[in-house]
């Protein structure tokens, strides 16, 4: 029977080595899925971290008192979402494709609000630059 107080180091120590990936050499398919496998389990592990960052920058966009009590409501949702992103990434990890959440780990740009991007597209994540305005034609009397 396995020990299951060594179930949590384990996990921990490997969401750690996984998260040490550095993401900017993110090019090629082995260090683009590895990235994904270890965001997927840091996401899965660490998800519940969203609860303490989103009441204390609720705190600190408003006042503390709704920062306790809507920053938990906000932590709960993003909780939820982080860690079924980080299921989905775990699962199709051999699919190299984007962080579907931004930031990528709970704890990079603690201060900014947790998004969640396109979930399959694949190669550089860029945003859309909106199309040009089509020329209006100009008004003519019937």
């Amino acid at each position: 029977m396995p020990n299951k107080a060594l179930a949590l180091p384990t996990l921990l120590l490997l969401t750690g080595l996984g998260a040490a990936i550095p993401a900017a050499q993110a090019d090629d398919y082995g260090t683009t899925t590895s990235l994904k496998l270890g965001s997927g389990l840091s996401n899965l592990a660490m998800g519940w971290l969203e609860i303490p960052k989103n009441m204390i920058n609720t705190s600190n966009q408003t006042n503390v008192l709704f920062g306790i009590s809507g920053g938990l409501l906000k932590g709960l949702l993003h909780t939820v979402g982080r860690t079924l992103t980080g299921a989905v990434d775990f699962v199709t990890f051999p699919v190299p494709t984007q962080p579907i959440a931004h930031p990528e780990f709970v704890w990079q740009k603690f201060s900014e609000e947790t998004t969640y991007g396109p979930a399959f597209a694949s190669g550089t994540f860029k945003d859309p630059k909106p199309a040009p305005a089509p020329a209006a034609a100009p008004y003519s009397k019937m």
